[in-house]
């Protein structure tokens, strides 16, 4: 196939406006959700709520946002391993650092949309006295034991970004078990506008519009007012809810579905592959939204990168592990650099090019 044929940065599959209904959502979760501006500012009042203050555990694997809340708040964070089959939190790592640095906070994330092990967690935060807040920020609409991730501990979040499968321009939603939680509410309709913009014209439509160079214009200003303007209290705006009702109802229905047909196809198709192991959901219902492999070797990594990138295919490292000290951490340090992650489209041809070029790899 002509290597013209390209696979670039996760396009968000489309999704119809739709008002924002937070009655439904809180009756689907139980839950009384509250708007936040970014996922990091979700947790930022989760925290908050939950008066958390000295030390959390936290996942060594994650978004390196999460420790701006904590500088903040000035909380240290004690980084928990993960485990080796679904990069998602191991409970032994927990019970161990929780024991020896007596932590009485918790911060378990669902990687990648594959429920993290969740039900075993609460019951141990319970019967330790340790406070557990569920970041669905990669895998809401996913559950496990008939919940929805998000919804587990004693507080909760979700996020819309691109790259997520709730994939919007920015956002979230929280809650906490503390109902009298509130905080004053600010407003800057321009920063949202412009960020709608950015995310419309050089991610969702990046394909029709990227031969117009004038539209990085929008990341650049963006990226300049978020120095100087603090959004951590915001409010959403009137334009978004339409936008973001949207996303939500696209991703707590069926519209993404083709994404699990495809990671079903690709576990198959690579199942015992010589050179990397497919990244899968070990419990519960799954809302992946990307292939994740990890390599079986950190230059095997660099290698196959490069050979994708080559085939016009895009890929991205996964997260840079937030510490160096790895000393209880053997888990993460035997993973680093070795994952890889690749969007899923829903394009048949696209698709079958992707796994046509990695069965090439080698060989």
């Amino acid at each position: 196939m002509n290597k013209q044929f390209l696979i670039d940065i996760f396009l968000p599959p489309f999704f119809e406006k739709k008002e924002f209904d937070i009655k439904r959502l809180n009756k689907l979760t139980n839950k009384n959700f509250i708007y936040a501006s970014k996922g990091r500012y979700a947790f930022y009042h989760a925290l908050k709520a939950l008066a958390l203050k000295d030390k959390i555990l936290v996942p060594v694997y994650i978004c390196r946002s999460v420790l701006e809340s904590l500088e903040i708040l000035k909380i240290t964070p004690i980084f928990y391993d993960l485990d080796k089959e679904d990069l998602n939190a191991s409970i032994d790592s927990i019970r161990f650092l929780a024991e020896k640095y007596s932590v009485k906070a918790l911060l378990v994330a669902s990687m990648y949309g594959n429920p993290a092990n969740l039900v075993e967690i609460e019951r141990y935060c319970k019967q330790n006295n340790i406070l557990l807040i569920d970041d669905a920020a990669q895998s809401f609409g996913a559950k496990l034991d008939e919940r929805m991730l998000g919804t587990f501990g004693d507080a909760g979040f979700f996020s819309f970004s691109p790259g997520k499968p709730t994939a919007g321009h920015m956002g979230a939603f929280f809650w906490t078990n503390n109902p009298q939680y509130r905080f004053k509410k600010t407003t800057h309709n321009f920063l949202h506008f412009l960020t709608y913009l950015d995310f419309y014209f050089n991610r969702f439509k990046i394909y029709q519009y990227r031969k117009y160079k004038i539209f990085n214009f929008f990341s650049l200003l963006k990226r300049i007012y978020e120095k100087y303007i603090d959004i951590t209290f915001d409010k959403m705006e009137n334009f978004e809810e339409e936008i973001l009702g949207g996303v939500l109802e696209a991703a707590i229905g069926s519209k993404f579905d083709f994404r699990q047909k495809y990671v079903q196809e690709f576990k198959d198709r690579f199942r015992g592959n010589s050179y990397f192991r497919v990244i899968r959901s070990i419990r519960g219902e799954a809302r992946p939204h990307k292939f994740v492999i990890m390599a079986k070797g950190e230059n095997l990594a660099k290698d196959l990168m490069v050979y994708l990138k080559d085939n016009k295919i895009y890929c991205s490292n996964g997260y840079q592990l937030l510490t160096n000290d790895l000393r209880y951490l053997p888990n993460a340090e035997k993973i680093n650099k070795r994952i890889i992650e690749i969007p899923i489209e829903n394009n048949r041809g696209k698709m079958d090019y992707l796994f046509e070029i990695l069965q090439k790899f080698r060989a």
